[in-house]
């Protein structure tokens, strides 16, 4: 679970994806100036794409821009983005693919490699037309002859979310680590059982150590978007909101929210903003660390002025990366009528809150009195805009017994009663 917008270049964390690229850089900019590494080609230089590419639920959905692969003849840049190399266990590589033209002769636009980078291309996804208006997508290990394409086919135009897998098994011959590719695999679930995709060809076994997007000769059009990668499938395919709501009453906002999937998520930062006004955080729940089951959770943020408000999560992992929700809006209205609270806790000792509502804006009083009739407290005493207010009241210095708080104002009064308990 974690929307990393930073790219880095790193080896693995403890939970989280250790490497994201959403290409929020300028348009037209080479990706050499933002991490990437040529490696091969001097020709068709790849680019940041203005626009980004959409998918609902995925954490890297609509951030930034995007790059586009364009194979064809003549030389073609290809480019390498390195991170500490993986022996083993498995690495994940999740990313949003668009494709817009290919050719009836598959070719390969995306693989893994070595750090240092070498040649050792490994896990080579390529897309290939059917002759009859839509394309497929097809995986080797390391040979370009020995590619298993999908039985199906896809869409052009429409945007897939890939997740390739190099799994590294318990090495007997040197040749047998697994490379599978899973095609928009759901999102509020682990790790499917069988890829829609699997190759197991004799090429040899590497270290990962890079991820490289590659302008085959083979003339096609790929939109690729959203990259991340990781150890784990929930470190590329994270914790998943499968609703987020709000819902008002008398001046507070309760937020609810339901997640399908958890992984190292150390919990939720409540974050609020008003009309032309900056994100504050306003309150924090804790998460439930990984887990595969749905969990609920609950927030209410109290006592708001009328008003417009925003309220969005953010998600934080244990290793720090953090994910935005998406925003959802709500309308706190003005109080219909005065009114005041009974106090809570009651009995109380010694702290205990009082609210009131006001329908009109006017000058307030709430005091609090001994059984004399004596004032021994001012909680209140001033101009106040229409809404719903809470008060905390300490009765540390007062002694034992029974009390009066009093709300006043022009056209209003209510008294009520409350018992300290010492």
């Amino acid at each position: 679970m974690g929307l990393d917008l930073i790219q880095v270049i790193s080896g693995p964390a403890m939970g989280g994806p250790f490497l994201v690229e959403n290409f929020d850089y300028p348009v037209g900019d080479s990706l050499g100036a933002h991490g990437w590494n040529w490696h091969s080609g001097t020709g068709t230089t790849i680019l940041v794409t203005a626009g980004s590419l959409s998918y609902a639920g995925y954490p890297e959905s609509g951030i930034g821009n995007s790059t586009t692969l364009f194979g064809g003849s003549g030389s073609r840049e290809d480019m390498n983005r390195l991170f500490t190399s993986v022996t083993t266990g498995s690495v994940y590589a999740a990313v949003l693919v668009n494709v817009q033209a290919a050719a009836t002769t598959g070719d390969y636009f995306l693989h893994y490699s070595t750090n240092p980078h070498t040649t050792s291309f490994r896990g080579r996804v390529f897309v290939k037309d059917n002759g009859a208006g839509a394309f497929q997508f097809g995986l080797s290990k390391a040979s370009t002859s020995t590619v298993v394409y999908t039985s199906g086919t896809y869409n052009y135009n429409t945007t897939y979310l890939l997740v390739l897998k190099y799994e590294v098994v318990t090495d007997v011959t040197g040749s047998d680590d697994l490379v599978k590719l899973y095609i928009n695999p759901v999102l509020s679930n682990p790790e499917p059982v069988s890829a829609d995709l699997t190759n197991t060809d004799t090429g040899s076994d590497i270290g990962v150590g890079a991820i490289d997007i590659r302008q085959g000769a083979q003339a096609y059009t790929v939109q690729l978007d959203g990259i991340r990668i990781g150890t784990t499938w929930f470190d590329v395919v994270p914790v998943e909101l499968t609703s987020f709501t709000a819902s008002v009453a008398n001046g507070s906002v309760r937020l609810n929210w339901t997640t399908a999937t958890e992984v190292n998520n150390a919990g939720f930062e409540v974050e609020r903003r008003s009309v032309n006004n900056d994100w504050q955080k306003i309150g924090y729940v804790s998460g439930s660390g990984t887990t595969t089951e749905s969990r609920s959770y609950s927030f209410i943020d109290n006592n708001l002025n009328a008003g417009q408000y925003s309220y969005r999560l953010k998600q934080v992992d244990y290793n720090g990366t953090f994910e935005y929700s998406n925003e959802i809006n709500v309308e706190v209205t003005s109080p219909v009528a005065f009114d005041l609270s009974q106090n809570y806790p009651n009995p109380f000792n010694p702290a205990t809150k009082i609210n009131f509502s006001l329908p009109a804006a006017g000058n307030v009083k709430l005091a609090v009195f001994n059984l004399l009739g004596e004032e021994v407290a001012t909680l209140v005493n001033g101009f106040r805009a229409a809404g719903t207010y809470s008060v905390d009241f300490n009765a540390a210095n007062l002694n034992s017994g029974l009390y009066f708080y009093r709300l006043e104002t022009e056209n209003f009064s209510k008294t009520m009663k409350m018992t300290l308990l010492k």
